[in-house]
């Protein structure tokens, strides 16, 4: 007997989930399950959040730093009077809908660029001592772009793992009036299913350069990342001797991110972990480690 939510749950959780297919799945089991609120954030995702009442999620905010193009020299950095006004100028929010940010990504190897107002060019021209006129562009990592999605995978897995723990499966297509009605007790807001973003708490950053990109290895989202294994671990329905083994490992990882080895050391640890927690039968704690590893 098939069921929507097991069945969308699964497909999150492939390597290769089909993000657009995933979401309009879960407009399906929303609208029948009438949960307005939640859906309204499912329709944003598929079709943007411009003109709607409803704010671009945390996760959608990026970072970059502002290049302005010099005839002779390419593109150089753009030196802002101030930090408050470099923090400004330097965030931005992603509006369009999953689909572009699907192709942007895919077409995008370290970095893309997103224009910036006129109004806001005229400012930076002005302030920042340009000899003359330039073309100014806010630079942004292509990493921001698999965040979102990595997040927007993230809240349906945890939406489906809320509606399968209330009994709410939808099997054969349908909805039962008693599923409907509990459906009401599921928290609609979208803060309540993704966790830290990756344009969070960067105080605890290390940046690894490659040879076209660079990216931000953040001990503090690892940290956060182990408490959630350690307390879905609890949870889990392993033999005594395979949770204790399961603990050895959390330990080994918790230790070498609390003394910031070098996020390979750390990827490594916590790979392992995952394989162990798979073969296992601990898949609820194994999804959480392979999302998170999808995103470094």
């Amino acid at each position: 007997m098939s069921s929507l939510v097991l069945d969308l749950q699964q497909e999150v959780l492939k390597p290769d989930c089909d993000i657009l297919n995933s979401l309009r799945k879960a407009h399906l089991i929303a609208a029948k399950l009438k949960l307005a609120e939640f859906d309204l954030w499912i329709m944003s995702e598929l079709n943007g959040y411009d003109g709607n009442h409803l704010r671009p999620p945390q996760y959608r905010t990026v970072k970059g730093s502002l290049k302005a193009r010099n005839p002779y020299n390419g593109w150089i950095p753009v030196q802002l009077p101030n930090s408050k006004t470099e923090q400004f100028f330097c965030s931005n929010t992603l509006s369009m809908p999953i689909s572009e940010i699907i192709e942007l990504s895919n077409r995008s190897s370290g970095a893309f660029q997103m224009q910036l107002p006129a109004e806001a060019v005229n400012w930076i021209v002005t302030n920042s001592n340009m000899p003359v006129a330039m073309q100014i562009v806010l630079s942004v990592s292509a990493h921001y772009l698999k965040s979102i999605m990595e997040q927007v995978k993230n809240c349906l897995l945890e939406w489906t793992i809320k509606l399968e723990a209330t009994g709410i499966l939808g099997e054969d297509m349908r909805f039962s009036q008693e599923e409907t009605n509990m459906a009401r007790e599921i928290p609609q807001q979208i803060n309540n299913y993704y966790g830290t973003v990756v344009n969070g708490d960067v105080s605890q950053s290390q940046v690894v350069s490659g040879d076209h990109n660079s990216i931000a290895f953040n001990y503090g989202q690892a940290s956060d990342l182990m408490k959630k294994v350690r307390d879905s671990i609890e949870q889990e329905q392993l033999s005594d001797e395979d949770r204790e083994s399961a603990m050895e490992l959390i330990s080994e990882a918790e230790t070498k991110i609390a003394a910031q080895k070098k996020p390979g050391i750390i990827h490594a640890a916590l790979s392992g972990l995952r394989d162990f927690l798979v073969a296992g039968g601990a898949n609820v704690t194994a999804a959480l480690v392979v999302q998170y590893l999808q995103t470094l």
